[in-house]
């Protein structure tokens, strides 16, 4: 699609959202303002806890880098997206989910909240905008360690809503037999596209979470925190974390040096009393990696890793960890070597 035709089909949505809205309203928390209007019925995104990180700047301001390097000359703008960021230099990229109609301008803003009622032109909006974390650092040739994007969960409107399908039990319910759950969103797209305004990307999708943001409904995993990687303990404590949480298993490989996505979005299907997030993880395609995913080899994970809350609600506890260590590059060699070394905890995200 080009970028005059996105544009086109971008500016028709944001128009019909201002005519209505629908969905539950995020709950807040004590880590950021909470949502203005919370008797409305549109749902905002996960703002809350990423706010907080403005006191950590110090301790996030590392990013690695890509295998290019600032020494080169800087990449200029695809030309799909020229006409984008002459209308908004904040604009730093494209998000695509297949089988959704994610397929918008991913904008950047000097906070975390300035684009929840901001569209991409600056308009004031109930719907925001999908955004990028503040404190992830793009170049032209960089990017993150974990480019972390958050979006509103609304029925109208520019929306991270159906990030939401790739959850079991998105279209039944939860049930503990499990009775219904599918993986055929995942299985259908295993890969979801970011470009950023100076490079194509394509990331393979390995795992999605449904997780609290508040520790009176238990620990609170603050996935949100790792958006640099700087040790390999690090990396594989990370993606531990995930994948003790995540609601299935793929067969997409990870590697410390990978470069992460993380798309998240509110999701309340305990009530709007108790905030918590969906949260889809992919990582990018390697340099001469084929993008082909095998998706016969995905499984559902009946038993994640859940908080206090939904164990009280729902009865059982964790089973533990079930998923194929060996699917994490070095990580069995790196546990053999560090004994003293927990691996799934919640620190340094936490």
């Amino acid at each position: 699609m080009s970028g005059k035709s996105k544009l086109t089909r971008a500016a028709a949505l944001i128009a019909a959202a201002l005519m209505t809205f629908s969905a539950a309203s995020c709950g807040s928390n004590n880590e950021a303002p909470a949502s203005a209007d919370t008797s409305d019925t549109t749902t905002t995104a996960e703002t809350k806890a990423p706010e907080e990180s403005t006191t950590k700047a110090a301790t996030t301001t590392t990013i690695k880098i890509t295998t290019t390097t600032t020494t080169l000359a800087p990449l200029p703008v695809l030309e799909d997206y020229q006409e984008w960021v002459d209308k908004n230099d904040d604009i730093k990229g494209w998000i695509k989910v297949g089988g959704t109609p994610i397929d918008y301008p991913c904008v950047q803003g000097t906070d975390n909240s300035y684009y929840l009622e901001h569209d991409y032109e600056k308009n004031e909006i109930r719907n925001g905008a999908c955004f990028i974390d503040y404190l992830c650092e793009f170049t032209t040739r960089t990017r993150p360690a974990n480019i972390i994007i958050y979006g509103h969960n609304m029925r109208t409107g520019p929306s991270f809503a159906k990030l939401t399908t790739y959850c079991p039990w998105y279209y039944t319910g939860y049930n503990r037999s499990g009775t219904g759950f599918s993986i055929s969103q995942y299985t259908e797209n295993p890969t979801v596209t970011f470009n950023t305004v100076w490079e194509e990307g394509t990331y393979k999708v390995f795992a999605a979470m449904f997780v609290n943001t508040m520790e009176e409904h238990g620990d609170v995993f603050r996935y949100y925190r790792q958006r640099t990687i700087t040790s390999e303990y690090e990396f594989y404590n990370y993606i531990a974390n995930i994948l003790d949480r995540s609601q299935f298993y793929t067969d997409v490989d990870l590697q410390y040096g990978d470069e992460l996505l993380t798309l998240s979005t509110c999701y309340y299907p305990l009530g709007n009393n108790v905030d918590t997030r969906f949260v889809l993880f992919a990582r990018r395609v390697r340099e001469g990696e084929s993008p082909e995913v095998d998706v016969s080899k995905a499984t559902i994970n009946y038993d994640p890793l859940y908080f206090k809350y939904w164990y009280r609600v729902y009865g059982g506890s964790w089973g533990g960890r079930t998923w194929d260590t060996s699917k994490i590059k070095g990580l069995d060699e790196y546990m053999k070597a560090h004994p003293d070394q927990e691996i799934g905890t919640l620190t340094p995200a936490q």
